[in-house]
């Protein structure tokens, strides 16, 4: 039972209220069943109406809150009513659940019901009139003058009633079902309003029968609120519930009948049958074991409530339980009470055997000791056991294994499967039959259940495909070939789409050596397999794409809706009128004209629908250049024709297979069926692998595509093209930030097979999909799809620098997903398929290598293959992927760990300033943490590679590198504290700036090209990195809160002021 349907006996509370919500709003009655019309009840309303202690009477808030209600639904039934427009703006309700116009209940205002208004003179005039007009039959007269009626008067039933009638009349069910629904409301607690509004929902149900049992379990909780011992209705909405799937609300309200009705054996039943498909079996067992022991502690006389078909459940129990032994004890303890024999427990020690039930005293019975023959009627015994029960022993027995095959066999020898007589039990027990050889095949007894299988050949209820299916395969075991044949073919020949019969009969066939029999029957089991993975209805050709080209055709005709294109007009056309027969095939049957006429209308179909896919694409490519400059109106027609087309192509199955690894091949027929074979049929993998086989036994072979053959377009469209849309159509989603149809149009394009074996197609595909992901500011995404290009182009360096700069664009710092524990996980993957993968040292030792081997080998994996599909390992220990590591580790204040990293970059390129830097930072940031523990040393350490760093990056030439030590540096001094020597190096960083702007204009006039600046000074338009403005503002900070306000204003004023 899932977690919101266990049933609780504690809470008294009735299940949820649901049910459609009425408001008709502008549309009126015609659109009321096609909304979404489900809501609940306020959960206090639902206590109120499920607890009878916290029922409140006459001025109880429950009868209060629901003559709020006839305003609603008053209004709903007409939208020309007065108060409607309000109404509407408030949002919709469910039924059932009133308005709030203020605080209810609150100091001065008066809780419970109003009295009811008297009915003005002008209704009872309009009422009167309205209803001599419907009796005229003048209906349309009648349903003004009662609209206008109710719009003076809503709280009156009678002329919601009076307009009910008069849809009725007119053959208007759902409008007169609304018109009720909303009177109903007006008379909250008159049952027989209710009733009737369920009894006229029930009529009416459509297709959509799920809405209309919610709505007749409104209905019901309203009689049932009024009246909670009407068990008949309780019943009802119970069986509603079960009929909806809610089997956890349909085992609470029998379980609350039960507690109401204590034993009853009607709501027993019912609640076993409904913990059975909950599968809390052990549940419906303690219920009937409470009532079994009360029903037992009464006389025969007394429990006539309790009948043979609650044995018959109650032994079923111990089926589901696999407990048959415990079965057959109860089963035989409750029918001797039931038979009068209730003190004769001295059976209860006879477990080997069932002579306690044997039809005659002699042999058997008259041999156990304490046996009185005629101290019970003969009656009591064998002969009064029901025939079921007896049947359900003898399958017990033979669960408990094949040592009571006899006992087994002598209870369903009472079926007397010889008997061919008219009245032969046969006719009225044929699943007695059924269960008994099912139960001897299932033991392995096949030549036995052949005897009770065959009787049933002769009834019309039971010789069914599975029968003959169950015959075949006891005939195959007891090999008797012939038979089992006309079984498998008995069902091939009246149900053609049985694979499972013809895979049975093509592995028969392949075991007596007819090998083209068994192809035969292979090909056609192949064949409705592929029918059953394509879907049940065709395709409708580009039915979106054809209603928006009738659109843009009609626009350009000048709105004339004559002008709907239906498809070129020419010569083209004349191939689908021709009449002429055609030739008839050798020993072969004459196709009729009625199947070609109707492929010629499918292929005229698909033609002019091919005509409006090329139509429309004309037009996107023309409305493309003023989408693409931002022309609202425009973007959304480039959309709907985009979505349209694209529509049209993943309605293709043949571009998406059911198996990954599927080439395109075409558009035959052929090649649809392969795309559209399941992935995991089982059968049919075991078919096709039979079928080559056979095809190989004589000597056949499969053809092989010739790759000339496979168009490179669809519809006249390239590919190129296609993918072109897709992309453009996810990148201009994207920018309206509708993320979650940009990235399913994506991930289609990514699945489709022309696209997805090719590399190109797909990095075009990836780098489009990150760039939606920029747009929308989706970390998530961005992680994800570096990752991708991380395992496509394993110990590749660049895809780990675009990881590492994709996750500095967006997200938040604290909460990154950089450092989050999947990205952990798949870098260090990575660095250790690459340890696992690097030639081994030969100075090494060898102990160390295989230590190294076995430690990596379960771990390590190769993503990415050459063209003969081997996997390419690494050639050297990529060091950006192990400083990124490292950084990874450092981000999340894990500075031991990156260390570790950080210097096995450091021993392979000693003099990185990055590493360096790293290092320093390292072990400074760890000397900080509280639990570090020489904290001197630790800075001391830190301190020295930094001035490594300053040494390594003051060799260069180039002044932004050498800004960039200053600032590192003060930073540095900054955070441990030495203001004094912060200020300093911010003051050499300042004095830095003329330098890099004069690099800038070195840069500028040997590039020539303008870029948008991104730093440094504001006025250029040349990026060039710069430290200026944050060398200012860390000065600014230390100056301010130093309280030297002067100099923190000199530098605002000479490096800040724009």
């Amino acid at each position: 039972m899932s977690e919101n349907e266990d049933v609780d006996m504690d809470s008294g509370s009735e299940s949820e209220l649901s049910a459609s919500d009425t408001s008709c709003r502008k549309e009126g009655y015609d659109d009321y069943y096609n909304r979404n019309r489900r809501q609940t009840y306020s959960s206090e309303l639902e206590t109120s109406m499920d607890n009878p202690d916290l029922h409140i009477s006459e001025g109880g808030s429950s009868e209060s809150e629901s003559l709020e209600e006839p305003d609603q639904f008053s209004e709903d039934v007409d939208p020309d009513l007065g108060l409607y427009g309000r109404r509407a703006r408030r949002g919709r309700q469910s039924i059932g659940r009133p308005y709030n116009f203020g605080a209810r209940g609150g100091k001065g205002i008066k809780r419970g019901p109003r009295k009811p208004l008297e009915p003005s003179l002008e209704f009872k005039n309009l009422h009167s009139e309205a209803t001599s007009a419907f009796i005229d039959a003048d209906y349309e007269r009648a349903t003004v003058l009662v609209k206008q009626a109710i719009q003076i008067n809503p709280e009156m039933f009678a002329a919601h009633s009076l307009l009910s009638e008069i849809f009725l009349a007119q053959g208007q069910k759902d409008k007169a079902l609304a018109a009720l629904f909303s009177g109903a409301h007006t008379r909250p607690k008159d049952p027989s309003v209710w009733m009737k509004v369920a009894k006229l929902i029930l009529e009416r149900t459509g297709e959509d029968r799920t809405s209309a049992l919610q709505d007749v379990i409104y209905c019901y909780s309203r009689v049932i609120e009024i009246d909670q011992k009407n068990y008949d209705i309780r019943f009802e909405r119970a069986s509603v519930y079960r009929e909806l799937g809610h089997n956890g609300k349909a085992a609470q309200e029998y379980e609350r009948l039960l507690k109401d009705l204590p034993h009853n054996t009607t709501a027993l039943r019912l609640l076993a049958e409904t913990y059975i498909d909950l599968n809390e079996v052990d549940k419906a067992k303690s219920r009937y074991d409470e009532s079994i022991a009360y029903y037992m502690s009464l006389t025969l006389e007394e429990a006539t409530d309790f009948t043979w078909s609650d044995v018959n459940i109650y032994v079923e129990f111990f089926s589901y339980l696999d407990d048959h032994e415990q079965g057959i004890f109860m089963l035989k303890s409750l029918s001797r009470w039931l038979l009068g024999r209730k003190d004769n427990v001295e059976w209860d020690d006879i477990v080997e055997d069932d002579r306690e039930f044997d039809a005659e005293h002699f042999p058997r019975r008259s041999e156990v000791a304490f046996f009185v023959p005629n101290k019970y009627p003969i009656e009591s015994y064998g002969s009064g056991l029901p025939l079921e029960l007896r049947v359900k022993l003898g399958i017990y027995r033979l669960k408990l294994g094949l040592q009571y095959r006899e006992e087994a066999l002598s209870h369903f020898s009472w079926l007397n499967p010889d008997d061919s007589s008219e009245g032969a039990l046969l006719y009225d027990f044929g699943d007695l039959f059924r269960e008994a050889g099912d139960a001897l095949k299932d033991a392995q007894l096949h030549q036995d259940a052949i005897l009770f299988y065959l009787p049933l050949q002769r009834t019309h209820e039971y010789a069914d495909t599975s029968l003959f299916m169950s015959m075949a395969e006891c005939y195959v075991a007891c090999e008797n070939d012939e038979a089992a044949e006309n079984c498998y073919l008995t069902v091939v020949e009246y149900d053609r789409n049985n694979i499972v019969a013809r895979a049975k009969l093509a592995k028969f066939y392949e075991k007596l050596g007819m090998i083209e029999q068994a192809l035969k029957y292979v090909n056609e089991a192949i064949e409705l397999g592929r029918q059953e993975s394509m879907p049940r209805r065709r395709r409708k050709f580009g039915s979106r794409a054809l209603q928006l080209a009738r659109e843009f055709r009609s626009t350009e005709s000048g709105g004339n809706s004559l002008a709907i294109y239906e498809g070129p007009i020419g010569a083209e056309i004349e191939n689908w009128r021709t009449t002429t027969p055609p030739a008839s095939v050798p020993g072969g049957l004459v196709t009729s004209a009625a199947p070609l006429s109707k492929k010629r209308r499918q292929a005229k179909e698909e033609y002019v629908g091919a005509d409006h896919i090329r139509y429309l694409y004309s037009k996107l490519l023309d409305l493309e250049q003023a989408m693409r400059e931002g022309q609202e109106d425009v973007t959304e027609d480039w959309l709907d024709i985009a979505d349209a087309l694209l529509r049209d192509f993943r309605s293709n199955r043949v571009f998406f297979p059911m198996q990954r690894n599927m080439i395109f091949s075409g558009y035959s027929r052929e090649a649809q069926r392969k795309a559209g074979r399941l992935k995991s049929t089982t059968i049919m993998d075991e078919m096709e692998e039979m079928a080559g086989r056979l095809q190989a036994t004589l000597g056949k072979r499969t053809p092989e595509i010739d790759p000339a053959t496979i168009p490179n377009d669809y519809h006249s469209i390239s590919f190129e093209q296609w993918l072109d849309i897709f992309l453009e159509y996810a990148l201009v989603l994207s920018g309206q930030g509708q993320s979650e149809e940009a990235y399913d149009t994506l991930s289609a394009a990514a699945d489709a097979s022309i696209w997805y074996h090719s590399k190109p197609s797909k990095v075009q595909i990836y780098t489009c999909w990150f760039t939606c992901a920029l747009r929308l500011k989706d970390e998530e995404t961005l992680s994800n799809i570096s990752r991708w290009f991380m395992k496509e182009y394993q110990f590749v360096t660049d895809t780990y620098r675009l990881f590492a700069t994709l996750s500095r664009l967006c997200g938040d710092p604290r909460k990154s997903l950089f450092h989050s524990s999947p990205s952990m996980k798949f870098m260090l993957r990575q660095i250790k398929a690459i340890d696992y993968t690097l030639p081994d040292d030969p100075l090494r030792p060898t102990q160390t290598r295989r230590t190294r081997a076995s430690v990596f080998q379960e771990r390590a994996t190769l993503t990415t293959k050459d063209a003969s599909g081997q996997p390419i390992p690494a050639e050297d220990m990529d060091i950006p992927l192990l400083v990124l590591y490292g950084h990874i580790l450092y981000a999340g204040t894990s500075f031991t760990n990156a260390l570790n990293y950080f210097f096995r970059a450091y021993a392979l390129a000693p003099e990185n300033p990055v590493v360096l830097l790293s290092i320093g930072l390292s072990y400074i940031h760890h000397s900080l943490k509280r639990q570090s523990d020489n904290r001197h040393y630790l800075i001391m350490q830190g301190l020295s590679f930094m001035q490594e760093y300053r040494r390594v990056r003051e060799k260069s030439p180039i002044p932004q590198e050498r800004q960039e030590v200053e600032f590192n540096f003060a930073r540095v001094w900054q955070m441990l504290g030495l203001t004094h020597l912060a200020v300093l190096g911010y003051h050499r960083c300042l004095a830095l700036s003329e330098e890099v702007e004069a690099e800038r204009e070195r840069f500028k006039k040997g590039k020539k090209i303008p870029v948008t600046a991104g730093g440094g000074a504001p006025s250029k338009d040349v990026w060039v990195e710069d430290f200026t403005r944050e060398a200012a503002f860390a000065l600014q900070c230390l100056y301010s809160f130093s309280e030297e306000t002067k100099l923190a204003k000199e530098v605002t004023d000479r490096w800040l002021v724009i």
